[in-house]
């Protein structure tokens, strides 16, 4: 029977960094919203920056069903996937229309959606404050130990022994 081998006894900012590590190599996440019938919507969007706390920086018209469901229900999800791990974090959503942030983050890219340039006034940034965040580490060096012990549990038929260091939990408040 597949056990875990370690106790994981890594710091907090350890585990911060990791997060942020995989955040760093990321550009698209998955925000997952809660919807006006009480279901879960999920959506790739754009990572538009992030914070050295893990707050994530997002962006909307502030008409759109996203933005109304944050309106609603601030409660967010935002899952990231990368070749270094993968993040899912939950925390609370916020819709900001400050001139200044969308001056700081405007990219040129953006247009498509936003014709009038950074001056529309249907911009909105969907600012993420982490609460909560649990990884996954599927780097490359990581990547040949779990490697190694798939290998070893499938030649044995045995489930596969789990190390502490291939997940970790972060609370951010």
């Amino acid at each position: 029977m597949g056990t875990t081998t370690e106790h994981d006894d890594r710091t907090r900012a350890e585990h911060l960094s990791k997060m942020l590590e995989i955040l760093q190599a990321a550009d698209t996440v998955v925000l997952n919203t809660f919807a006006e019938n009480g279901g879960i919507t999920g959506r790739p969007m754009a990572l538009v920056d992030r914070d050295d706390d893990g707050t994530i920086y997002l962006t909307t018209a502030i008409g759109s069903t996203k933005a109304i469901e944050i309106a609603s229900d601030s409660h967010v999800s935002v899952s990231v996937q990368t070749s270094k791990g993968i993040v899912v974090l939950d925390g609370l959503a916020k819709l900001s229309q400050d001139r200044t942030m969308i001056e700081q983050l405007w990219k040129e890219s953006w247009r498509i959606w936003y014709p009038e340039g950074k001056s529309s006034p249907s911009i909105a940034i969907i600012v993420v404050e982490p609460e909560h965040a649990t990884y996954w580490d599927t780097s490359f060096s990581h990547g040949l130990s779990f490697l190694w012990r798939a290998v070893k549990a499938r030649l044995r038929g045995e489930p596969i022994d789990t190390n502490a260091s291939d997940v970790g939990t972060i609370d951010l408040h």
